[in-house]
């Protein structure tokens, strides 16, 4: 039934793309409303306990991400900021962020792929008595640095040629690669994703059993319900019992006594 209802709104998303072309001719008036449109999807499917925002987001050591089109915000992060307008979030209080193009060139790839590595650098730190239920590989790789996925309404580039750019940009750059984009989604065509080491929560298995490592693609006409997927099982689940800006708000002049 879920799979249905996202299907009902995969449609509603290709159909408002035509509107968008017919009542738009700035390019950046449309990818505005195509943003706007899918951070309502997310608001629509997403548990309550989540917001949806965009802007910048730093760590406590000193580290900026550049300007990002989905920040999806939990429940801990302190909420001073007004969804659909740019603010700075605390990676803390981030349990993803998304890219969003409504037509994916080569040029726009390589761009989202160098912001992906930038907002790689930022990491979360655990205030004492943190409780995390995930295995060591999710902990290592999504609970240090939340998810970080491109999704795409359309594109120039086949599937193929996305996967094909995206390790190529890996290998060039000597990147490790778990501190690039995660996965990639575009709207009526398929899914690239990187299991990583096959050993998270998040798994892809053979006919035989076995669970796929590394970028994986597939083609699929339910881009959004792998997304919906992707995201669910993905985003990290921390429990917290200090707020999230002690970090930002005390430097090492300051001593918190307990």
């Amino acid at each position: 039934m879920i799979k249905e209802l996202i299907a009902k709104t995969e449609k509603q998303m290709i159909e408002s793309l035509y509107e968008v072309r017919e009542t738009f001719k700035h390019s950046g008036n449309k990818g505005i409303s195509n943003e706007n449109y899918f951070a309502d999807f997310l608001r629509k499917y997403l548990p309550r306990k989540y917001e949806i925002g965009n802007g910048e987001i730093i760590d406590s050591y000193g580290n900026r991400s550049g300007q990002t089109d989905i920040i999806i915000v939990n429940e801990d992060h302190p909420f001073t900021f007004t969804p659909n307008r740019p603010w700075l979030f605390f990676i803390e209080g981030v349990s993803a962020v998304g890219e969003i193009k409504t037509i994916l060139t080569s040029k726009e790839l390589d761009n989202t792929l160098y912001n992906s590595l930038k907002y790689k650098k930022l990491e979360i730190k655990f205030s004492t008595g943190s409780t995390i239920n995930a295995n060591q590989s999710d902990i290592e790789r999504y609970y240090k640095h939340p998810p970080f996925f491109l999704f795409c309404y359309e594109s120039q580039l086949s599937l193929e040629t996305i996967k094909k750019n995206t390790e190529d940009f890996i290998n060039k750059n000597s990147i490790d690669n778990l501190h690039v984009i995660d996965a990639i989604f575009v709207l009526s065509k398929g899914v690239i994703i990187n299991f990583g080491d096959g050993q998270g929560a998040f798994q892809m298995r053979t006919n035989e059993g076995v669970s796929l490592q590394g970028w994986v693609m597939y083609n699929t006409e339910s881009v959004l319900f792998e997304l919906f997927r992707y995201l669910s099982v993905n985003m990290p689940q921390i429990r917290r019992f200090t707020p999230i800006l002690t970090d930002y708000m005390f430097n090492n002049e300051w001593k918190i006594v307990k």
